[in-house]
Order: C-alpha cells, then structure tokens, then sequence
C-alpha cells in the first residue's frame, strides 16, 4: 500500500511539473508578439516615402490656379469645390444670363424712347418713311426740295397686349428658375464629385500603408530564410520564395504609390486648385453604419432635389408661351407719341417756317385678322409642348426614386461586405498568429507561415475594398435625396 500511494505522489508531481513546463512555454511563446517580426507603417511614413514629389521649379512657369497648402478634412475639400470647381461657375453664369434676360423682357412692360436726328437733301417734295429699330413704329417724315435737318423724339407704351409681354416676361421668368435649378444640381454633383475623389485618394493612401506594412513583414521574414539557409536550417527554394514575394510586394507598393498620386491629382482638378498644391487628406477611410432608413431618403429626395423643380418650371414656362401665342391674334393697342423740329425750309400753314418744335399722341391698335394658320398652328404646338413637359416631370421624379433605391441597394449590399470583410481579416489574423507560432516551433512547415500572411494581407485589402464602397454608397445615397 505504501508502495503504491509513493508511487501515485510521483507520478502526481511529475504531472505536475509537466503541467508548469507546458504553461511556461505557451506563456513565453504568448510574450513573443507579432509586432517583434515589424514595426508597422505610419501614415507619416507613407507620406515621406511617396517617390513623387510634385513641386514648383525654376523651369516650371507659375499657374494662375489657386494653391492650398495643409490637411484637408472631407467637408473642407467639398466647400472648396464648391467655391472654385469650373464646371460649376459655368452652370452659375448661365443662371445669371437668364436672370437679366428676365429682366429684359420685364423691361418691355414699360414705355420705349428713342431720339432720332435725321438730315436730307432732294429735289422734290415727297413722304419718306423712317428705317424703324423693331421696337417703335416709325412715323412718314415729309422731305421738301432743298435741305433740312429734323430731331424727332419718339416714344410708345404698351397699354393692352392680350397677355405677350407678361406672359413673356413669366415664361423668361420660369427659364430663370429653371437654370437656377440647374445650377442646384450641379453644385450638389460637384460636391459628390469631391466626395468621390476624396475617398478614392483615402482609399489608396490606406492600401499603400498596407502595402508598405507587407513589404516589412516580407522584408524581416526574408532576412529570417536567409539566414537559416545560410546555417541549413532551411532549403534554399524556402528563401527564393520569399525573395519572389518581397520583390512582389516592393512592385505592388510602387503600384499604390501610383494610385495615390493620381488620385491626388484627380481630387486637385475637381477642387480646381494648383495641381502642385501640398494637401495631405485629414479624415481617414473610416467605417461608420447609416442611422436613417430608405423612407427618409425618399421624402428628402422628392422635396430637394433641383431636377423636380426644374421639371415645374418647364411646365410654367411652356404655359406662358402658349399664352404668348394666343395673343398674337388678340388686339394690341399701344400709346404712341413724337415731337420733332425742322430746321430748313418745311411747308407750313402760314407759308415757309424754320425751327418750329410740334409733335402728336396717339393711340394705335391692332388685331390679325387672317394669318393663314400660321399662329394657330403654333398655339397647337404650344398645347403639346405643355403635354410633353408634364410627361417629363414625371419620368425625372421616377428617375430620382430609381437613384435612391438603387443607392439604397447598393448601401445594403456593400454593409454586407463589409461584414464579411471584417470577420475574414479576423480568420486571417488568427490563421496567421497559429501557423507563425507553430512554424517557429517546428510543428508547421515555411510554406504555411508564408500562405498564411499572403492570406491576411490580402483580407485588409478586402476589407479597405468594402469600406470604401460603402462610404460611396452613403454619399450617393446622400446626393440622390438632394443634400450635400
């Protein structure tokens, strides 16, 4: 009995020591971090590395661009492109073309005067009527042998038109709204224009860091193969993998430099400041899930966006026009009045007189009679017009619910990959963790280790993937309800 209760105490103790030694192990193998393999790259260090330097020299002559120096946070680089995109200031001025041609056809409202100095010399008496501007009825001028000189002010104000000026001056009115409206929707696509060069130059400046993170980790395991086939500790084709591959990463980071660059220049242009300009990006590409359901999306979209608006004044305005097509066969009276004098020899009632000032008012009307269909036919086209602008209205709205559902779409599907993105760089990290510590140990072979961080790379580059076209889809959806 004592015999067997010894022998239970040292197989208990050996057990024991068995048990300690195992947890001393995984206890250093844990103290062992990932990070001890490299030093991750900073988004500074990025910076400093990029190989392309995009500065002022001597034999580079100054643009006239705006040049912006700093960070730029994504709601910053909107306002600028905004201010300064061209494409947008030229949407701007015609808007403010149509507004003072608004003005002109409210000025035809008002009365008309002009000054007309007219100088003749002939050999007989007769009647001359006076070359007319378009815009007031020339009167006949008597012309006398010899030689005159006459000053003539003339002067007209409409009194009834049958609704052509007001409702010219209505139809130019909605014309001015209408490419107000334009105006609108370009500066909410100038600004989703700026989002999406934004993110597209968030989104490489994130691959390059993580480009640069592989060319470290292939750098260090590299050096690590070398020197354990140089001790035949491993065989030489395990190194020459390795060397592949960090030749491979060192060509994929030049690739992503690149990328960056010209994405850089892509958000410059769009911004329309100096391509030279040194921004550095101030937000990250970050992940952060919509609050707002699709609903909301589509009571914004339908209350601002500018297309709908544009489509109601399309509507008035061909409204008016059919009014201004109407009254060309509606009576039109006009307040007419000249005075003039005559300097000369001018027939008068008590003989020849010179310089004597006198002038008339009047009242003028007019209403077609016949006109061979050819205002009716107009009127006729007029209606259709209405017709048609009606039509489109409703197609634009059905255009904007298409944006926001398809927005809405692609929103859902990319926070589904985003999902999935994220629980493969989980797997990834965890497979990589293993197959590193047992490598290390012996109890896995290089290929493996080496799979397995080709594997989580490639997952985080996935995940930048998914997150930047979910953000994407946010500002898409954004433009489709109409905000900024």
């Amino acid at each position: 009995m004592r015999r067997d209760r010894k022998l239970q105490q040292t197989m208990a103790h050996l057990l024991m020591c068995a048990f300690l030694l195992s947890t001393s192990a995984g206890m250093a193998e844990d103290a062992a971090p990932q990070s001890a393999a490299y030093m991750p790259t900073s988004k500074e260090e990025v910076l400093a590395g990029n190989p392309i330097k995009l500065t002022v020299t001597k034999e580079v002559p100054q643009s006239d661009f705006l040049n912006i120096t700093g960070n730029l946070s994504l709601a910053e680089a909107v306002q600028i492109g905004i201010k300064n995109n061209f494409t947008l200031q030229i949407s701007e001025q015609s808007w403010l073309i149509s507004k003072f041609q608004a003005r002109s056809e409210f000025g035809k409202l008002g009365p008309t005067i002009t000054v007309n100095p007219f100088y003749a010399t002939s050999s007989l008496d007769q009647m001359l009527f006076l070359q007319s501007d378009g815009s007031i009825h020339a009167p006949m001028q008597p012309i006398i042998r010899g030689t005159s000189f006459h000053t003539l002010f003339a002067g007209t104000q409409p009194l009834f038109a049958s609704g052509r000026l007001w409702s010219g001056y209505k139809a130019s009115r909605a014309v001015e709204r209408q490419t107000l409206a334009a105006y609108r929707a370009h500066r909410i696509a100038t600004a989703l224009k700026v989002k999406e060069a934004y993110l597209e130059s968030a989104l490489n400046e994130a691959r390059t860091q993580v480009a640069s993170d592989y060319v470290r980790l292939r750098e260090w395991s590299t050096g690590n193969m070398k020197e354990k086939m140089e001790h035949g500790k491993a065989p030489p084709a395990d190194y020459l993998r390795e060397a592949s591959e960090l030749a491979k990463a060192k060509a994929d980071l030049n690739n992503g430099y690149r990328a960056l660059n010209n994405s850089l220049i892509k958000l410059k242009v769009v911004l329309a400041i100096d391509p030279i300009s040194q921004i550095e990006l101030k937000d990250q590409l970050e992940y952060s899930k919509t609050p707002y359901d699709v609903s909301r999306y589509l009571a914004e979209a339908v209350k601002m966006r500018p297309e709908i608006e544009q489509a109601n004044e399309k509507i008035k305005e061909m409204q008016a026009r059919r009014v201004v097509a109407w009254s060309q066969i509606l009576p039109q009276i006009n307040l007419y009045g000249l005075t003039s004098n005559g300097v000369g020899t001018t027939p008068g009632v008590d003989g020849a007189v010179s310089g004597r000032w006198g002038g008339f008012v009047s009242v003028l009307g007019s209403w077609t009679l016949f006109e061979s269909g050819v205002h009716m036919n107009l009127i006729r086209a007029a209606g259709v017009a209405i017709k048609q602008a009606e039509i489109a209205k409703k197609d634009t709205k059905l255009k904007i619910y298409q944006d926001v559902w398809q927005g809405w779409i692609d929103l859902d599907l990319a926070l589904r990959n985003v999902e999935l993105a994220q629980s493969q760089v989980r797997s990834a990290e965890e497979d990589y963790r293993l197959f590193q510590r047992r490598y290390e140990v012996g109890k896995s072979i290089a290929l493996e280790a080496f799979d397995a961080a080709v594997k989580l790379f490639q997952a985080r580059l996935d995940e930048l993937e998914a997150i930047y076209q979910y953000r994407l889809a946010q500002e898409r959806l954004t433009w489709a309800s109409g905000n900024i």
